[in-house]
C-alpha cells in the first residue's frame, strides 16, 4: 500500500503542476468557468457488445457462449486543461454457466472448451488527465486503457469481453522534431478474468484477477520522414510475487521500423521490421535464467479492393524458457484460435500470409483470410497450421458487426505440446454512442 500511495501521490503532484500552468495560461471564453460547470457539461458514453462464440477442442466438449458486455462511462468537459473519466463494465452470460468454461473460474463449465469471457461487474477505468497549455505534455493518473504500438507487448486484450486495464501513471509528450515519448509506471494490471474472481492471495493462481506490478514502460517514436516510422522501447516488467506474476516478469528492449509508400493509382507497398531481446529480471521466479529473441518481418502491398501480405514472427527460446508477452493483446497474433496465447517452452515460429478483400463503396463486408504455419524455435517441432477468416461490416460510426472463423489443425507428432485441434466461430454486434 505504501508503494501505491507514493506512486499516486507523485503522479498527482505532477498533475497539479500541469493544472497550475494551465490556469495561468490564456482562457478560452467558451470553456467552463468552474469545475461544477465542467462536470455538468460532460459527455456520457455507452458501449454494448453482443457476441456468440462456439469453441471446439480435441478432448473437450464443445463450448457455447452468448454474452453481452455493457460499458457505461462519463467524461467531464475540460477545465483548465484537466478532465476526468470514469467507466463501469458488466459482462453477462445469457446461456447457462455450464455451456462453456470461463477460463476455469466456473466449476459448472469443467470439461468444456475455454471461452475466456468471465461474468462480472467492475470499475473498468477511472482517471484524471491534465494537459499543458500548449498541449505538448499530457499526464494521466488512475485506472486506464493502455495500448502501445500494435499491442504486441502492451495491450487491452480488446477481443475479450472483459477488458484488461492498468492502474498506472502515464506521461506522453507531443511530437517534437519527429520524436514522441511515452513513459508509464504500472502499479497493477487488471486482467481479463475479473477483479472479484481472482485467487487469494492475489497472483498465486494461473487465472489471478490482477498482477501487483512494479513495472516501467518507455516507448520512443521517431518519424524522420513521411515514409518511415521507427520505435525504440524498454518494457521492464515486475508483475508481483505470485507464481504467475513471477513467471512473466522480464526485461524487454526492442526497436522497430515501418516503411510505407503510396504510388500512382492508389497502389500501396510497405514493410515492417522489428527486433527485441528479452531476459529474466529480479522479479522472475528463482532459477529461471534466459535470454530470448523476438523477430518480426512483414511485407504488404495493395490496391483499392485487395491487399496482400506475408510475414514471419519468431518468439525465441533459450533452453526451454521462451519469449513471453503477458500484457499483450494475444488474440491479435499467432492465430485467432487462441492456441498460442502463451508461448510454448520450445518457442514459436509463425510463417503467415493473408489477403484482404474490400468491396468498393463498402457495400459488402471487408474480408480477411489468413494462413499460419507454426513450428518451434528449438526441438524442430511442427505444431500445426491454421486458417482464419474474418468479415467486418461497419454500418456507421455506431454499429459494427463481425463474423470470425478459426481452425487450427495440430500436427500428430508425439512431442507436440499443442496437439489439440481447435475450431472457433464468433458472431458479434457492437453499438456505441
Amino acid at each position: 500500500m505504501q508503494k501505491i500511495h507514493r506512486v499516486m501521490l507523485a503522479g498527482l503532484l505532477v498533475l497539479g503542476t500541469i493544472m497550475t500552468l494551465s490556469v495561468m495560461a490564456a482562457e478560452d471564453d467558451a470553456a467552463p468557468e468552474t469545475f461544477l460547470e465542467a462536470l455538468a457539461a460532460g459527455q456520457p458514453s455507452v458501449d454494448v457488445r453482443l457476441r456468440y462464440e462456439h469453441a471446439d477442442a480435441s478432448g473437450l466438449d464443445a463450448g457455447h457462449a452468448l454474452t453481452v458486455r455493457t460499458r457505461l462511462g462519463y467524461a467531464t468537459a475540460p477545465y483548465h486543461g484537466l478532465h476526468a473519466f470514469v467507466e463501469f463494465e458488466d459482462v453477462r452470460a445469457l446461456l447457462a454457466d455450464s455451456e462453456y468454461n470461463q477460463a476455469g473460474l466456473n466449476p459448472e463449465g469443467a470439461g468444456k472448451a475455454v471461452i475466456a469471457d468471465v461474468e462480472g461487474t467492475e470499475l473498468n477505468q477511472a482517471y484524471l488527465e491534465a494537459s499543458c497549455p500548449e498541449g505538448n505534455l499530457t499526464l494521466r493518473v488512475g485506472r486506464q486503457r493502455m495500448i502501445l504500438d500494435n499491442a504486441r507487448f502492451i495491450g487491452n486484450v480488446g477481443w475479450r469481453q472483459n477488458e484488461q486495464t492498468y492502474d498506472a501513471v502515464r506521461l506522453d509528450t507531443a511530437e517534437f522534431f519527429g520524436l514522441k515519448l511515452t513513459y508509464a509506471y504500472l502499479d497493477a494490471v487488471r486482467r481479463i478474468f475479473g477483479q472479484e474472481r481472482g485467487a487469494e492471495p492475489v497472483g498465486e493462481a494461473g487465472n489471478a484477477a490482477r498482477y501487483e506490478s512494479d513495472s516501467h514502460l518507455v516507448n520512443l517514436a521517431f518519424t524522420p520522414c513521411d515514409h518511415f516510422t521507427g520505435r525504440a522501447y524498454a518494457y521492464l516488467l515486475d508483475l508481483g510475487h505470485g507464481t504467475t506474476g513471477q513467471a512473466n516478469s522480464s526485461d524487454t528492449y526492442g526497436i522497430s521500423g515501418t516503411i510505407g509508400h503510396t504510388f500512382e493509382n492508389d497502389v500501396t507497398a510497405g514493410c515492417e521490421l522489428e527486433y527485441a531481446r528479452q531476459s529474466d529480471n529480479g522479479g522472475t521466479t528463482d532459477g529461471v535464467n534466459y535470454d530470448a529473441d523476438y523477430i518480426k518481418l512483414e511485407a504488404s502491398a495493395g490496391l483499392k479492393a485487395i491487399g496482400l501480405g506475408v510475414g514471419y514472427e519468431l518468439l525465441g527460446s533459450d533452453e526451454g524458457s521462451a519469449f513471453r508477452t503477458p500484457l499483450a493483446t494475444g488474440h491479435k497474433f499467432n492465430g485467432w484460435a487462441d492456441v498460442f496465447l502463451t508461448t510454448p517452452g520450445e518457442g514459436l515460429q509463425d510463417l503467415y500470409a493473408y489477403v484482404t478483400l474490400k468491396c468498393p463503396r463498402d457495400i459488402m463486408p471487408t474480408i480477411r483470410i489468413v494462413y499460419h504455419d507454426f513450428e518451434s524455435d528449438e526441438g524442430d517441432i511442427a505444431y500445426g497450421d491454421e486458417i482464419d477468416v474474418v468479415a467486418t461490416k461497419k454500418f456507421n460510426d455506431r454499429v459494427t458487426m463481425i463474423a470470425k472463423y478459426a481452425n487450427y489443425q495440430a500436427d500428430d507428432s508425439a512431442d507436440n505440446p499443442r496437439a489439440a485441434d481447435v475450431e472457433r466461430i464468433s458472431i458479434q454486434a457492437g453499438l456505441t454512442f
